[in-house]
């Protein structure tokens, strides 16, 4: 009976170290796929991830997101790069804004999860959530259920503006699917 046990610990604890080191192998290919994307050092794409993460240390491993998108373009005109990262069972956003005063040097600036409604920027059966900018606004896009009459998924859109300090919420509407 305790060899079964002991047997049973040992598995477990080999999962979990084989499961860390995958993630960090995860972690390093979405570096080198987004550095190659946008130009930037691997490194630096590496301490956004970090400065965007809402674990709770310093550690990698506590934190199991993923970049969704890195918009390195959009908001360049204010010296501002758009992180989008996403975890979860249903792939939920994570928006953080910084302020770009070097190649590698950024500050946090601005960072949303969920729109004024409390609810997550999640995928959901009907379709996935996403974040783009567009001329110089945020919008997020979050999957709702299909129009009865067509059949197109719809989609509710959060926008949020610059106010020349911060971003902040400016409205709400429904559009349907792409």
């Amino acid at each position: 009976m305790r060899l079964c046990a002991v047997i049973v610990l040992c598995c477990l604890l080999c999962s979990t170290i084989a499961l860390a080191q995958d993630w960090k192998q995860v972690r390093k290919a979405d570096e080198a796929k987004w550095a190659k994307e946008t130009r930037l050092d691997p490194g630096t794409i590496h301490k956004l991830w970090r400065q965007a993460s809402r674990a709770a240390n310093d550690k990698d491993k506590d934190d199991d997101s993923r970049i969704a998108d890195l918009d390195v373009e959009g908001l360049a005109e204010r010296n501002q790069v758009l992180l989008v990262t996403y975890t979860g069972e249903k792939n939920c956003l994570t928006l953080t804004v910084f302020r770009q005063y070097s190649a590698t040097t950024f500050s946090k600036l601005w960072s949303v999860e969920q729109g004024p409604d409390g609810q997550g920027f999640c995928d959901s059966p009907f379709g996935n959530a996403s974040a783009d900018v567009v001329k110089s606004v945020i919008e997020v896009r979050v999957p709702q259920a299909p129009d009865a009459s067509n059949g197109y998924a719809n989609y509710v859109v959060f926008d949020y503006e610059w106010n020349g300090i911060t971003y902040r919420f400016t409205g709400k509407r429904a559009e349907q699917g792409r």
